[in-house]
């Protein structure tokens, strides 16, 4: 039988535009909820994640079949839908490009 067994551990950071202090205590734990269910769903469940209010840290085990580019763009442009869905104080929310 053959298979193909994989771990390969990916530490992420990225942050928000300019730096800017978007991501408050009010959203903080439903946004690390949220980014853990893309990260799931991508097959690449999170090990750890945490942040302050302008860059977040996401160590997580990268599926054997996800690029890394792939991976942190799905969860940059969903989380960044979501987070404007949070109110008008969010609205013009944006992460770092690249």
């Amino acid at each position: 039988m053959t298979q193909s067994l994989t771990d390969i551990p990916v530490h992420i950071v990225f942050s928000t535009k300019d730096r800017q202090s978007w991501i408050k205590n009010e959203i903080e734990d439903e946004l690390y909820q949220y980014i853990c269910g893309i990260c799931r769903n991508l097959k690449s469940p999170i090990i750890q994640i945490n942040g302050v209010e302008d860059h977040i840290h996401i160590l997580l085990c990268l599926a054997k079949t996800m690029s890394i580019c792939k991976l942190i763009s799905e969860i940059k442009s969903n989380s960044s839908r979501w987070i404007k869905t949070k109110g008008n104080n969010y609205r013009d929310f944006s992460s770092q490009t690249g």
